[in-house]
Order: C-alpha cells, then sequence, then structure tokens
C-alpha cells in the first residue's frame, strides 16, 4: 500500500550532450550493497521449487544457520538473505547440494550479478588436487596454484588445518562454457615441472547450441 512505502524527492539529472544522464551517488549504493553481502545466490538446475520447499530444504540441511529470508526472481533463481555473513560463508563452503536429486548452483551476491553470464555460464565447483605434495599446502602456495585455474573462493577446512593429506580441495569459479583443464603445469623450487592432476566434484554439462 502507499501509505506504508517510502516518499521519494526530485533529484535533477545532469544533461550531457543534450541527453539526461542519472548520477548515482557512490556512498548511497555502497551503503545499499552492506545487506546484501549476506546474500547467497541459489539456482537449482532442471527444476524450480516452491519457496516453500526451499525453506524445507534450507531448515534440513543448514539448520546450524538461523532461518534466513528467501527472495523468488523471475528469471528463476533465488537470492537467499542470512543473518550473518558467517552462516553465509558456511554454507557456501560446506558442499555440494541437491534437491529431489537435481544440483543447486550456489553463489555468492554480488552488486554486479547477472543471472544469463554468471549462473548459466560460471558456476562454482569443488577441484580437488589428487597427491598435492604436502610442502605445497600453505596459503601462498596454494594461492599460486589456484590462480592458474581461475577465480578461488574458499580453500576447505580440512586442507586449511591439513587434516585430511590424500588431496587439497578449492572452491573455485570457472567458466564451463568451454572445456575445464585436467591437469596444471607445477614448476617447484628445484625447477622440476610437473602435471598437477585437477579433479571435480561435479561440473554441467553445456550445450553450445
Amino acid at each position: 500500500m502507499a501509505a506504508r512505502g517510502m516518499n521519494l524527492t526530485c533529484i535533477a539529472p545532469s544533461i550531457q550532450d543534450g541527453e539526461k544522464i542519472i548520477e548515482l551517488n557512490k556512498e548511497k549504493i555502497e551503503k545499499g550493497n552492506v545487506k546484501w553481502w549476506q546474500a547467497l545466490i541459489l539456482y537449482v538446475v532442471g527444476e524450480e521449487p516452491t519457496i516453500g520447499a526451499l525453506e524445507r530444504f534450507i531448515a534440513a540441511t543448514w539448520n546450524f544457520a538461523l532461518k534466513p529470508k528467501i527472495f523468488y526472481h523471475n528469471d528463476g533463481y533465488f537470492v537467499v538473505h542470512f543473518n550473518s555473513l558467517e552462516d553465509k560463508d558456511v554454507v557456501l563452503c560446506s558442499g555440494t547440494y541437491t534437491i529431489n536429486n537435481k544440483p543447486i548452483i550456489i553463489k555468492a551476491w554480488t552488486h554486479t550479478f547477472s543471472f544469463h553470464s554468471e549462473v548459466l555460464q560460471t558456476i562454482p565447483p569443488w577441484v580437488h588436487l589428487p597427491n598435492l605434495p604436502l610442502s605445497c599446502w600453505k596459503r601462498e602456495t596454494l594461492s599460486r596454484i589456484e590462480s592458474g585455474l581461475e577465480v578461488s573462493i574458499y580453500v576447505d577446512e580440512c586442507t586449511t588445518k591439513e587434516e585430511r593429506i590424500s588431496y587439497a580441495r578449492l572452491l573455485m569459479e570457472m567458466n564451463i562454457t568451454r572445456p575445464l583443464p585436467k591437469t596444471i603445469k607445477v614448476k617447484d623450487s628445484t625447477g622440476d615441472i610437473s602435471d598437477q592432476e585437477i579433479v571435480y566434484d561435479w561440473v554441467p554439462e553445456c550445450c553450445h547450441t
């Protein structure tokens, strides 16, 4: 209802080359972004669950987090707003999820988010680096290795604490419209170059037509 909304004031646009240009205030935009840094973008591949179904999934699967608020976008994805950054980060790092055996793509919200160019092309898969030498498990070395892939997001807890030594596990952000690498060349401190195997938890097939 209009009575419960907010009043607007007139802020005149600037004129450049005879055209109106709306100038946004950087400080106000940044204040508007603050709320959404605690949000995740959630998309279910091959299915469009109701908000009720998603609430039940969250209550059962993410029961460590306070009940988040769920928003639906007409493009078919959801924005899940958590009560804290900690809850959001734990969910993002916890693993791969499914609803009715349909995989869920989860991405951190950004102010430049675009559904068609990000969710449908760029996904965050978990990447395993089998048999990575234990001397390579420190932050700086892992950062060098993952920078040779694409955009890195997190290293999981077991890798960070070196509690599982079979493989290092990283959460990346990769474009699935092009072939994903199966190996990466690594040059060690002695100058020897070796192929480091890359294994993905799950990657959807991309239809190029």
